[in-house]
């Protein structure tokens, strides 16, 4: 399971490797998010290119150079090179200690992977099946896009009209951290824990992290210099550089290695992200936040949390994305190319494939968005259903029929 966050982006400094489609996309969402973004690439898309003429993004027109990364916030390697991309993480996180690192369809080179997203209004909707099952993250977002008459935050922007974000308030960015055996420490004045620090921990263990306490009166903060993430609960100064201040015998202050990642529950606009509020069914994780801290952004957020939770949670979606998640590794052996393996995924969550001749003719399944009381023979209702066998068996059936090596 990954862990959800909303990022601050805002002014901070973004490095994107690669000069093609996928490395527009992830161009384009940093600079809605109010990213300050450089581009490293010997060439670029239309789009990019045009970006860069009207100094919207930085564009160094090469390959990567080691010592590219430093002082980087995020860094993303989207370039068609598994080697180069190799490269560029060892650059930003293991040479200069960056902790937000993407290596594109990489999970042991990531330190976040990417959500999808809609934005509605003042809200971000993030959408994640922790990897298990990417087919249905585009499914529910484009289901959400068009329920909201919303766009994905992906949407490649039509150049003329194209304004990145300079506002004080933006988008924040959404990422699942990958927080599995990562050291994660939460600040707090007294022995106290907050319901909402409560629920961090809790998702924190159900993501495999590694938790300490530590009590901001009496303990020494240079030991939070190591952490991924830190979390300040009930920390009445600010979460800048003051709440990082650590008592010497003396009396005096030090400050430890800068810290990356945090996040302030007394004051959201002063960390580098937020945990949003979550509809949560196992793997299947929507996360919605507020862009603006009002009150009524705030109560529009959890209005929507309730509609979201009323229809995604306990209802078949977390159970389905773990079966096809399990598949995965049968057809990632079975299929060659991650286009094919795309399809062969879409094709089975969109086909009622187990009718009976003649019945069924033409359907596709609808995953109970629009109809929660559908009954089709898909593979969603079978599986939530008990009859997953079935499924498993049609899909054996349809690699051996095509032969597929």
């Amino acid at each position: 399971m990954f862990y959800p966050a909303h990022l601050n982006l805002q002014n901070r400094k973004c490095l994107v490797f690669g000069g093609g489609i996928v490395a527009e996309r992830k161009v384009i969402s940093l600079l809605r998010c109010g990213g300050q973004v450089t581009l490293i690439s010997p060439e670029t898309t239309t789009v990019l290119y045009q970006l860069s003429q009207a100094d919207w993004i930085q564009w160094r027109q090469r390959q990567f150079q080691p010592g590219d990364s430093a002082g980087m916030f995020l860094v993303c390697a989207a370039t068609d090179s598994p080697e180069i991309n190799t490269r560029v993480f060892h650059d930003a996180h293991e040479e200069h200690g960056i902790n937000l690192v993407n290596v594109v369809d990489v999970i042991p080179e990531c330190t976040f992977a990417a959500a999808s997203v809609v934005t509605h209004g003042d809200l971000t909707i993030s959408i994640s099946t922790s990897g298990k099952s990417p087919a249905i993250s585009r499914r529910i977002r484009e289901y959400l896009e068009t329920k909201f008459a919303a766009e994905s935050l992906y949407t490649t922007p039509i150049e003329a009209k194209f304004t990145p974000s300079r506002g004080k308030y933006s988008h924040p960015y959404p990422v699942y951290f990958l927080v599995e055996n990562r050291r994660c420490k939460i600040i707090r004045n007294n022995n106290s824990m907050s319901e909402e620090i409560g629920r961090r921990v809790h998702l924190l263990k159900q993501c495999g992290a590694s938790i300490e306490q530590i009590d901001a009166a009496h303990e020494d903060l240079n030991r939070i210099s190591d952490a991924f993430l830190v979390y300040f609960d009930n920390i009445e100064s600010n979460c800048g550089d003051s709440a990082f201040a650590a008592r010497t015998g003396n009396g005096a202050t030090r400050v430890p290695n800068r810290i990356q990642l945090f996040e302030c529950l007394n004051n959201a606009k002063l960390g580098t992200f937020v945990t949003p509020i979550l509809v949560v069914d196992g793997n299947m994780i929507i996360g919605i936040t507020a862009k603006t801290p009002t009150e009524k952004a705030q109560e529009t957020a959890k209005h929507l949390q309730t509609e979201l939770a009323n229809q995604f949670e306990s209802n078949g979606y977390g159970p389905f994305i773990d079966f096809l998640g399990a598949l995965r590794p049968l057809v990632m052996d079975a299929v060659p190319t991650q286009r094919y393996r795309q399809e062969f995924f879409e094709n089975l969550i969109d086909q009622v494939p187990l009718h009976q001749r003649g019945a069924g003719e033409g359907k596709k399944c609808c995953l109970r968005f629009e109809n929660p009381g559908c009954s089709a023979e898909c593979a969603f209702n079978l599986v939530c259903q008990g009859q997953g066998d079935r499924v498993r068996q049609h899909v054996l059936h349809q690699i051996g029929d095509r032969k597929i090596n």
